[in-house]
């Protein structure tokens, strides 16, 4: 596996990990729990992804079509 490869594949689990972390988040905001600590946890995660996502997205590196908003 190359360097672009690798990079590709990087890119897409960071893209899967934010859609996913979304998808949580939305079933806890559903359930009335956004003051747990779960809840704080992965909405940190998920704006750490975002930050990411953000540089990528300035290179027009990202088919913004994967993303869950």
């Amino acid at each position: 596996m190359d360097k672009l490869e690798r990079f590709d594949k990087a890119l897409n689990d960071i893209i899967d990990e934010y859609n996913k972390l979304g998808k949580e988040l939305k079933i806890l905001r559903d359930e009335g729990k956004m003051k747990t600590t779960k809840f704080r946890e992965l909405l940190g995660k998920k704006l750490v992804y975002s930050m990411i996502i953000t540089i990528f997205k300035r290179y027009d590196l990202i088919d913004k079509n994967r993303l869950e908003e």
